[in-house]
């Protein structure tokens, strides 16, 4: 599988997670040294991010899907840009918002954990 093909799925598992609001499947796929910095500026360790987006109601995914994935490989991680469209409720008010993403993935043999992440509106 191709390295953007691999983030594309995996972003996909993520939506879903996020979707679902399964707390389980969206922890299993976030590096234990996780940091997350939102469009609004808020940073998020691992389990903060997983309370705030799955479990604690304050935003609702419906929808988030992915274009224009480009990614690079490193020594042990590599690095991804993409576009997010997501579809959500926060604080009670339905958001439709595009998102310009950098993920970066830990790599250990065939096993790829999120590793850390920065959102910002996108132009």
């Amino acid at each position: 599988m191709l390295p953007a093909e691999r983030v594309e799925t995996f972003l996909a598992a993520k939506a879903d997670a996020l979707v679902r609001r399964s707390a389980e499947d969206l922890g299993a796929l976030i590096d234990p040294h996780f940091v997350y910095v939102n469009a609004r500026g808020v940073t998020f360790d691992k389990a903060s991010y997983v309370d705030f987006y799955c479990t604690s109601g304050k935003i609702l995914f419906s929808e988030q899907t992915v274009a224009d994935v480009e990614v690079r490989l490193f020594a042990g991680f590599a690095v991804a840009t993409m576009i997010l469209h997501d579809k959500m409720s926060a604080r009670g008010q339905a958001v439709a918002a595009r998102y310009r993403s950098l993920s970066v993935f830990s790599i250990s043999g065939e096993r790829w954990l999120w590793a850390a992440g920065q959102t910002m509106a996108a132009g």
